[in-house]
């Protein structure tokens, strides 16, 4: 059973990752919001990049088109 102590010693280092994220998050925004065209872009592009979820799967082609491919392209 961990003491109050460690308890806030866990705390404390869960914490640090989590402030650093978000004052870099911050960083960029204000970057991407206040800050010339080029550097705004750039910073958008970051902001997109350090997004957890990934790129939804293009769509399937539809039925149809996947017959024709199978028909030689007709």
């Amino acid at each position: 059973m961990k003491t109050p102590d460690q308890h806030a010693v866990d705390t404390d280092t869960d914490a640090v990752p989590f402030t650093a994220r978000l004052a870099t998050v911050g960083v960029l925004l204000l970057a991407a919001l206040c800050a010339p065209r080029e550097t705004s872009e750039r910073a958008f592009r970051l902001l997109d990049l350090l997004k957890d979820s990934s790129e939804p799967p293009p769509p399937a082609p539809a039925p149809s088109a996947r017959r024709r491919a199978q028909q030689g392209g007709r």
